[in-house]
């Protein structure tokens, strides 16, 4: 193999792994959570919107917020904040959503569906329309 066919590849696969993954970017929509190891219950309406290294959303109760970074198909979420509202009930559910972001580390767009492979948990969410995310701010 000659140098420059050695070089073509090597870069070839340089790009392979620095572009977006298949289906299209994660940035830009509003994500509705659908599941997370399992259906999400009916009715709990949770989302996530990417963009320029952040991560916003609402839980079931509070909203939150986290930096990320993208490299690939690797997706890397740091420590969540989020407000303080009680939410007696599906407290769980959003406590381990919480949980779950930052152990992200891989993710896929394949049409309409992101999905995002954390330590302990597989999250899928499906787009949604941004007049799903309340624009309120803190309620």
């Amino acid at each position: 193999m000659n140098r420059i066919t050695l070089l073509a590849i090597l870069f070839s696969a340089a790009l392979t792994t620095c572009t977006s993954p298949a289906g299209g970017p994660v940035e830009g929509p509003t994500w509705k959570l659908v599941y997370m190891n399992g259906e999400i219950p009916e009715g709990l309406n949770i989302t996530a919107i990417f963009l320029d290294g952040k991560v916003t959303g609402k839980g079931i109760c509070n909203r939150y917020f986290a930096d990320y970074a993208i490299d690939g198909g690797n997706i890397n979420i740091g420590t969540v904040g989020a407000t303080k509202m009680m939410c007696p009930e599906h407290a769980i559910v959003e406590s381990q959503y919480f949980g779950a972001l930052p152990k992200a580390q891989r993710f896929s767009v394949k049409g309409e569906t992101l999905s995002i492979q954390c330590a302990e948990a597989s999250l899928r969410y499906v787009k949604g329309e941004a007049s799903e995310v309340s624009s309120r701010g803190e309620e």
